[in-house]
């Protein structure tokens, strides 16, 4: 059998040739697939991009509509289908600005707000920056308003502060004691509650909306009421929701202009009352009523013009004092319209050199680091009528008319700073001369931590820290100064006698820092909160819900307007918004499309940031330009994941921020999209001539209006145009709470 046996050489070249074919063609086959796999996979990605950007591109409409047209409790619904990739939440990353300026030829531009430190730098180089006053916006559903009572106070009466739309309530208000809730009330919208702070101690009021919060010592007083919505320029305003305790209260109220005022107390009908000019120089209309109830209850006050309110309770007595704005909003001023109503008026000049002060048929000198006492108002006189200063000075009313008294006045005030020119700051003087009654300091941080040093007439040092924030004193004969040597600002309320009535705002309004510096690059200053930075997303939140750290922030930039020193210059708004993203992989990870503030926005691909949707705004005809941020917030029990997820959006509040004529406003974004929002909003200036020819220069850009990319390099804001005119500004914030939850198949 042996002799059969034969090696087939062909047969075997055969085999060994179809091996290698099969070999080779494997390795083709792989080397197609390695090759083809990035193709394949970025293909998969493009399809879940513009399929996740069609259904946020619908979000996006839905969410734009709700909050410009709808009404709190309005909702709407909308579905989103992943395809292989998750949808989360993030509350961190989300955020964008706007910017205002309120004088002619200047610019205000910030950063840092919404980094989480203990800073902010700001960049206005047209004039001397006096302070920055930085307002907590408390933007959240859980992140409630938190109110500081004073333990001189008696009682405390309240109402909800309602925004453009009134909430549908119940309003969750609590007093804590040492810490500790000693009691509740679930307000409605035009209810009144009060609660009772005789031998309580240290007291906070805690409420999920913001409150109109008045604290009363003994049976009556006087004091200043902001509006329910101040204009950012000047703090005037048009309407005011104020709880009346039962008794008689007057209100007075001042404008430059006749003045028709609407007056609603309680379930009774409205009624309309005209208050008209003298038609005499240097005077301006005054308008006062008195309001009798036999129960506590709200009065619902609005006017067709600018207007600042006065509240005096049980107008029988001449208890009362409060400190009064200039012309500019600031206490520290130039020009001023007092109330129209007989007491005396304190003239307080915190400079080094004499100020001479006027007013129709008479005027008075105030000598440097000295005050004036005047009866006012003069007799036979017609119309309320308007001081003027050749110099800055604080303006004090008190309800008593003995001048030999007015610095003992009955009453409560909060004693605005030297340095600031606001309710806060770092140096204060306060000068009691006749010292015939006796008359108390309370001071207290508003901020984090601060080190403070008493001089004058009295002496000490200490420091405050968050949990050791006040301290209180017998006000000496003579001049007090109070001054913080390092960290943050403190405020001031001087107390006197048994009565007293004064306006309590929560704890995050108007943190003030003094700045004193003019520069043309920028400027860095305190956030005056705890920093935040690098901590977790868990600590942030609780920061936030505490007040610890601002949750968004409205920042009022205090400087010269050539005239006075203290004129608000500008105002920035910086929102924390939290972003919905879509998170999928094509040939790289990290691709998201993602929602937030409106605009749809995604990285995809090779993280090239692109606008899908840009973010709402309303502009023209003219120079017009209106705004509405929507705010979304998910809830606690919110779900997320690659499962088919329903969203129900609900608008809780829409609030005005702003409504008045401005000559500037800029819009942020923040990274990376910023720069690619600013681009995509300044599309149109492919159509200009005077651009493509003089790229860059705003002052020569005239056949354009509408969004310029700021011409600095590498910023993520840009510029409405308008060719120079003044733009009529409107500014709102939607908040919208969302909740979502996986589909149940």
């Amino acid at each position: 059998m042996k002799g059969h046996l034969r090696r087939d050489e062909d047969a075997v070249s055969a085999a060994v040739a179809t091996v290698l074919l099969f070999g080779g063609v494997l390795s083709i086959i792989g080397l197609m697939m390695v090759s083809m796999m990035p193709v394949i996979e970025e293909m998969e990605g493009s399809v879940e991009r513009h399929d996740m950007s069609s259904q946020m591109t619908l979000l996006a409409h839905q969410t734009a509509t709700l909050s410009e047209r709808g009404m709190p409790g309005d909702s709407t619904h909308a579905t989103l289908i992943p395809v292989d990739g998750n949808l989360v939440w993030d509350s961190l990353r989300g955020g964008m600005w706007y910017s205002a300026t309120w004088q002619e030829d200047m610019t205000l531009r910030a950063r840092g707000a919404l980094d989480f430190d203990d800073e902010l730098e700001i960049r206005h180089p047209e004039s001397f920056v006096e302070a920055v006053c930085i307002t907590d916006l408390r933007l959240g559903p859980d992140r409630p308003y938190h109110y500081t009572l004073e333990s001189v106070l008696d009682r405390v009466f309240f109402t909800v502060t309602p925004g453009l739309a009134m909430p549908l309530g119940p309003i969750d208000v609590a007093l804590h004691v040492d810490g500790e809730e000693v009691s509740n009330v679930a307000l409605r919208v035009d209810d009144t509650a009060s609660f009772d702070l005789e031998n309580r101690g240290v007291a906070s009021l805690t409420s999920s909306h913001a409150l109109t919060v008045f604290g009363e010592t003994g049976t009556s007083g006087a004091t200043y009421v902001l509006p329910n919505a101040p204009e950012p320029s000047d703090k005037k305003g048009h309407a005011w929701s104020v709880p009346l305790k039962e008794g008689t209260t007057a209100i007075h109220i001042l404008s430059q202009t006749a003045n028709q005022i609407h007056l609603t107390v309680g379930d009774e009908a409205t009624t309309i009352h005209y208050a008209l000019p003298s038609g005499l120089a240097r005077t301006a209309v005054g308008f006062t009523h008195e309001i009798t109830v036999d129960a506590d209850t709200v009065a619902h006050i609005t006017t067709s013009s600018p207007s600042r309110l006065l509240l005096k309770s049980n107008t029988g007595n001449d208890h009362g004092i409060t400190a009064w704005p200039s012309a500019t909003g600031m206490y520290l001023g130039h020009e001023f319209l007092p109330p129209h109503l007989n007491g005396t008026l304190r003239l307080s000049n915190p400079g080094e050199s004499v100020v001479t002060v006027t007013w129709r048929g008479g005027g008075v000198s105030v000598a440097a680091g000295d005050v004036e006492d005047i009866e006012w108002p003069p007799s036979d006189d017609e119309g309320a009528l308007m001081l003027d200063a050749d110099g800055d000075v604080f303006l004090t009313w008190a309800a008593s008319n003995a001048l030999d008294t007015a610095n003992d006045a009955v009453g409560t005030m909060q004693l605005p700073a030297d340095d600031t020119g606001a309710s806060s700051g770092g140096l204060f003087t306060y000068t009691n001369p006749a010292n015939t009654s006796a008359e108390t300091l309370h001071y207290r941080l508003a901020g984090y931590t601060s080190t403070w040093n008493l001089s004058g007439a009295a002496n000490g040092t200490g420091v405050f820290l968050d949990a050791n924030n006040l301290a209180s004193m017998l006000a000496p004969l003579g001049t007090t100064t109070l001054t913080v040597t390092a960290g943050h600002p403190l405020r001031l309320l001087r107390t006197s006698g048994d009565h007293g009535l004064n306006q309590v705002l929560h704890d995050g309004t108007d943190r003030c820092t003094a700045v004193a510096t003019q520069a043309s690059g920028w400027i860095t200053t305190d956030l005056p909160w705890e920093r935040m930075g690098g901590r977790s997303a868990v600590d942030i939140h609780s920061a936030w819900v505490d007040g610890r750290h601002p949750a968004s922030v409205a920042v009022d930039v205090i400087g010269s307007d050539g005239i006075a020193t203290h004129a608000s210059i500008g105002t920035v708004w910086s929102f924390h918004l939290s972003r919905l993203a879509y998170q999928f992989q094509s040939s790289i990870s990290g691709m998201e499309v993602a929602f937030s503030g409106g605009a749809v926005v995604t990285n995809h691909p090779e993280f090239n940031p692109y606008v899908i949707v840009p973010p709402s705004d309303r502009g023209g005809p003219g120079p017009r330009f209106a705004a509405t941020v929507p705010s979304l917030h998910p809830a606690a029990n919110s779900e997320s994941g690659a499962g088919e997820l329903e969203l129900d959006i609900e608008l809780v509040h829409r609030m005005s921020l702003a409504s008045t004529p401005a000559y500037e406003v800029r819009r942020g974004w923040s990274e990376p999209y910023g720069t690619a929002i600013a681009d995509s909003a300044g599309i149109g200036l492919e159509a200009s001539e005077d651009w493509t020819v003089y790229p860059g220069r705003l002052d020569l850009l005239t056949d354009y209006v509408g969004w310029v990319p700021d011409p600095s390099y590498g910023t993520a804001e840009a510029v409405w145009h308008t060719n120079g005119e003044v733009i009529e500004f409107t500014l709102q914030l939607a908040s919208l709470d969302v909740t979502t939850r996986e589909v149940m198949l």
